[in-house]
């Protein structure tokens, strides 16, 4: 039952991210909408060129078909507004010049789910974590700012000691040193 303050375009949303392409007929011009990902560590700045950055693909969810791949790149942030200052909703935390950052430009047909996944640190192998989340986007509405933002957890770990040529021994001290960092 149509409901009038849902309205006509509400109505057709919700079918076309329910019924897919057959909601949407074939002659539809693609239609260019902008997403910004970010990628950031848990509790602390964003993942920057310092730390090699982090790959982001966004797919569509129903058919797995890739829509835009690339690298984060660019700085870690302001740290007084992330680290520091409290947060208002609606006040931009990440969406500060310089700040690192992955700008897709989507061609869009009809509302879309994604699936955004993010890897990183790319610099560092041995600590990558991975982040998805999944959405809806409307053709010609762009998710700018802060954009979607993925969050790894956990800590670039990078063994210092003993080295590779290190000799174990049967029931003597190993000593292990490391160095531990957020990402």
């Amino acid at each position: 039952m149509f409901n009038p303050r849902f309205g006509i375009i509400g109505a057709a949303l919700v079918a076309a991210a329910i019924w897919g392409d057959a909601a949407v007929p074939a002659q539809t011009p693609a239609i260019p909408t902008r997403v910004m990902v970010r990628v950031v560590s848990q509790d602390a700045k964003i993942l920057s060129d310092h730390v090699g950055g982090a790959r982001v693909i966004i797919r569509d969810a129903r058919t797995g078909k890739i829509l835009a791949q690339g690298i984060q790149k660019g700085g870690s942030g302001d740290t007084n507004r992330i680290m520091i200052e409290p947060r208002k909703r609606g006040t931009p935390v990440y969406d500060t010049p310089g700040a690192a950052g992955f700008l897709a430009t989507l061609m869009l047909t009809r509302p879309t789910v994604v699936e955004v996944v993010a890897e990183g640190p790319l610099g560092y192998p041995q600590a990558i974590q991975r982040a998805s989340k999944t959405l809806l986007l409307v053709p010609g509405k762009d998710v700018l700012g802060d954009g979607i933002v993925l969050t790894l957890h956990g800590f670039i770990v990078t063994l210092e000691a003993p080295s590779d040529e290190a000799e174990a021994h049967v029931g003597e001290p190993l000593l292990i040193r490391a160095t531990v960092r957020m990402m």
